[in-house]
């Protein structure tokens, strides 16, 4: 077939690429000489055609054996540079999804949100690789990718800052350590091959994403490191005695007891444990002072110094949980309960006292399972993770869950954390107490691993206590 218009084939680019043109028009260009008879035919030639024949085609630059291409190498790239963007395009998407949905803080929602937006970034970039590598036939193809590359750096960077101020070695490491050496490949190749020459507005595009990544860490740091620092976290209590009143039929005094508890600070508190006990107190009587070695003694225990008195004994009329762990409360919120404490009216007590103790956790550090964390696990159950036999350890209730973190950035860079909370009731005392660590049921907890926890989630213990002469006691009203 004669055709009037004839057919140019240019030099190869600097990638092998070489230009093809009929008449003064360029049709498309070719990586080989079977794709170059690919466009022929599509415009029309033979699948025959003589491509020798300089009557018909031109070779410039070299003849139809010259195709500097390296496919393999070429494909290579492609392949190697949008497998990163689109894992690291589903690595931003796993972790912003949930604090996107269910961050504790506004600020912590817009980084899930940030994280989302550039993993739709990832996954653009990851098409226009296709097209930077291929016919570039968009121009903004090598601003994607250089915007993919720039924010897969970033992301995986801030991930193992975090991971190195605990290195934990946890299975999140083998998603993102690998794909930080990837970005800097990546970055090793687009600026070996200056992706940003022909790029429209460079300077704004890296600009943009600077401000993105600032934005994103500003938001984090704001979420996890300021806010839960700035705003103050506050827990009322108070233990008030009603009147006592004489049983009509036993040599019984009814005391009524009220436990009152308020939030009066502008965060959330979950209680990790709880727990109130009234006691009758006795004592001897010195009139002269006590030496000063037993004072000491007093001091050592944590008890108050009095200056006539010894022989100080503590015998518990009523003790139990308050709340009850996993309960929480919002700022301002409150609650009260009475309690009626039976004290027997032929007893020898010289004071009444009572105390309230709850162990509290900042919402703002991070959640707790409450459905598993509200079950008792009794010590004496064989089936339960907390059995302990009898002759080993006082018989007690265990309270055990998962905390989690406060980000999701966080969590795929932490080993998982629990808290446990127990209720120890012995002969003579009753004891309850929480730590919050990676002991999840079995094994020892590391002392020096819960210490750092509680500063991290911000643990705090507040106490009331209230106590008046047993004298008022003794000689209750009678209904």
């Amino acid at each position: 077939m004669e055709r009037p218009t004839k057919i140019t084939v240019r030099p190869p680019d600097s990638r092998g690429l070489r230009e093809v043109r009929i008449g003064s028009e360029t049709v498309d260009s070719a990586w080989s000489l079977r794709e170059l008879r690919g466009i022929l035919r599509r415009h029309g030639y033979p699948k025959d055609l003589d491509l020798e024949d300089r009557r018909v085609v031109s070779w410039c630059g070299g003849g139809s054996d010259v195709w500097p291409d390296h496919t393999w190498r070429r494909r290579a790239t492609i392949g190697f540079m949008a497998f990163g963007l689109v894992a690291c395009a589903v690595l931003l998407i796993v972790i912003g999804f949930p604090d996107a949905f269910h961050a504790i803080r506004f600020a912590g929602r817009m980084t899930g949100w940030l994280f989302i937006l550039g993993g739709v970034v990832e996954g653009a970039a990851a098409v226009a690789t296709f097209d930077y590598w291929g016919k570039r036939s968009l121009t903004v193809s090598g601003a994607l990718v250089l915007v993919g590359v720039l924010s897969a750096l970033t992301v995986t960077t801030l991930l193992v800052v975090l991971w190195f101020q605990e290195r934990e070695a946890t299975w999140t490491t083998l998603a993102f350590f690998p794909h930080f050496f990837w970005s800097l490949w990546a970055l090793w190749v687009v600026v070996r091959q200056k992706i940003w020459r022909g790029t429209p507005h460079p300077t704004k595009i890296a600009t943009g994403v600077a401000i993105t990544a600032v934005l994103a860490g500003m938001n984090f740091a704001y979420s996890s490191l300021y806010q839960p620092t700035a705003a103050p976290a506050n827990l009322a209590l108070h233990v008030q005695y009603g009147t006592p009143r004489m049983d009509l039929e036993r040599p019984v005094i009814h005391l009524p007891v009220t436990l009152h508890l308020k939030n009066s600070g502008s965060v959330p508190l979950y209680v990790l444990a709880d727990g109130w006990k009234v006691y009758g107190r006795t004592e001897t009587y010195v009139e002269k002072s006590s030496e000063l070695r037993d004072r000491r003694k007093t001091l050592e225990v944590g008890e108050d110094v009095a200056r006539h008195l010894e022989s100080i004994r503590r015998t518990i009329l009523g003790t139990g949980p308050f709340t009850g762990p996993g309960n929480w409360f919002d700022p301002g919120e409150e609650y009260s309960e009475q309690k009626m404490v039976e004290v027997p009216a032929t007893a020898k007590y010289d004071v009444v006292g009572a105390d309230l103790d709850v162990m509290v956790m900042r919402k703002d550090r991070g959640t707790i399972d409450l459905d598993e964390f509200k079950v008792a696990q009794p010590s004496w159950d064989k089936k339960s993770r907390f059995y302990c036999p009898p002759e080993e350890c006082w018989e007690h209730l265990a309270y055990h869950a998962e905390v989690g973190y406060s980000s999701n950035v966080t969590t795929v860079t932490r080993k998982p954390r629990y808290v446990t909370s127990w209720w120890i009731l012995t002969p003579d005392e009753a004891v309850w107490d929480a730590s919050i660590s990676s002991y999840r049921g079995k094994g020892l907890i590391d002392d020096e691993e819960t210490k750092r926890e509680y500063r991290k989630y911000d643990l705090f213990t507040v106490e009331a206590h209230a106590a008046i002469p047993f004298a008022d006691v003794v000689r209750p009203q009678v209904p």
